[in-house]
């Protein structure tokens, strides 16, 4: 990657990396790969934060967290 990620967190037995370019996760292979996210939370790549069972992505386009079954937007 030429961008730094800009975050990394740990969530539901996954890494999880962001920049403002993307969202991804890293495989079982240790290779990364685009995470299995929709767009209402890929487009909110920037930060990523995660607590109490909830992961959260934010960045310029707004933000959205996962509860653990599914992807909420927020903003």
């Amino acid at each position: 990657m030429t961008v730094p990620f800009k975050d990394i967190v740990w969530y539901q037995d996954q890494l999880w990396c962001t920049s403002e370019y993307g969202l991804w996760t890293v495989g079982k292979d240790g290779k990364l790969v685009d995470a299995d996210a929709p767009a209402l939370a890929t487009a909110c790549s920037g930060n990523l934060s995660t607590a109490d069972g909830i992961l959260m992505v934010a960045g310029l386009n707004g933000a959205a967290i996962h509860d653990g079954r599914q992807w909420h937007r927020l903003l």
